[in-house]
């Protein structure tokens, strides 16, 4: 009795997109970003996960963000305005 190769890798793949894409952007080392909105000039926190998403796999480095204050849509580099290292969250 063989075990198929499909059988074994099916439960490491779930396992490895759960933890990518489920738990790392929840508990893993963040960045924070600070914008400034060229609408409002308001500045506003943006926190990130490097890669973590397929979002920063699509745009890398640039995001298109709603400014919280006017909600004008504009594109942000946000690996250029990064102001802090990464925040990692201790669990007790």
């Amino acid at each position: 009795m063989e075990i198929e190769l499909v059988y074994v890798l099916t439960p490491i793949v779930v396992i490895g997109f759960f933890v990518f894409f489920i738990l790392l952007p929840r508990y893993g080392p963040h960045y924070t970003s600070r914008l400034i909105c060229p609408n409002c000039r308001k500045a506003f926190n943006f926190h990130w996960v490097l890669g973590a998403t397929l979002t920063s796999l699509r745009f890398g480095n640039n995001r298109r963000l709603k400014c919280p204050y006017c909600g004008q849509v504009n594109t942000f580099n946000i690996t250029s305005t990064r102001v802090s290292k990464p925040k990692v969250k201790r669990m007790s």
